[in-house]
């Protein structure tokens, strides 16, 4: 578990582009919007944000979305997505050999976060995570991964899984409102 232990650590967020995906124009200051984390072609995830105006609902190959507001500027607080989101964006990852990285380090940040637990097993190998909520147990593979890839996958997770604003209230994107902020922050 000692091993597992050392991986534990606070991300350095970047924001999101506050960009339409399909208009490209900027987002304002209290303008709402939706994002989403969509399946590419290759296996790959990706965010886009989408304005008021292009937004048709969830686009195909959808993983997670939720609707979030741009914050006044100087507020500076990054928020993480939806907890449904980041469980099925965990569960997306969990998928596919070539990401057995990425799920083990975003299971290790959302047992960080709380929304999963460390189940010790004494093995080495695997990471056993609980969710209390779904009573869902995961297990996850233990990886290497050198400080270079750390910090790709850090990249990509901010990218990906974080914003500015807290969700709104009418979030219908799946029912939860997780405006907790990451920690270190």
């Amino acid at each position: 578990m000692l091993s597992i232990v050392k991986f534990m650590f606070n991300f350095d967020f970047k924001k999101s582009s506050r960009r339409c995906h399909l208009g490209e124009r900027e987002f304002q200051p209290g303008e709402e919007f939706y994002s989403v984390l969509i399946e590419g072609d290759d296996g790959s995830t990706e965010r886009r944000d989408f304005s008021v105006e292009h937004w048709k609902g969830p686009p195909e190959g959808c993983i997670g979305w939720w609707k979030s507001s741009v914050p006044d500027v100087g507020k500076g607080r990054i928020y993480w997505a939806p907890r449904t989101v980041l469980l099925a964006y965990f569960e997306h990852v969990q998928t596919s050999p070539q990401t057995v990285d990425i799920a083990f380090v975003t299971g290790l940040l959302l047992a960080q976060r709380k929304i999963l637990s460390i189940i010790d097993t004494g093995d080495d190998t695997n990471l056993v995570l609980h969710c209390r909520s779904s009573k869902k147990s995961y297990t996850v593979p233990v990886a290497e991964v050198s400080t270079q890839r750390l910090d790709e996958i850090q990249a990509e997770l901010s990218e990906r899984l974080f914003m500015d604003q807290p969700v709104t209230d009418d979030d219908e994107g799946d029912g939860s409102e997780d405006g907790s902020e990451p920690e270190g922050d």
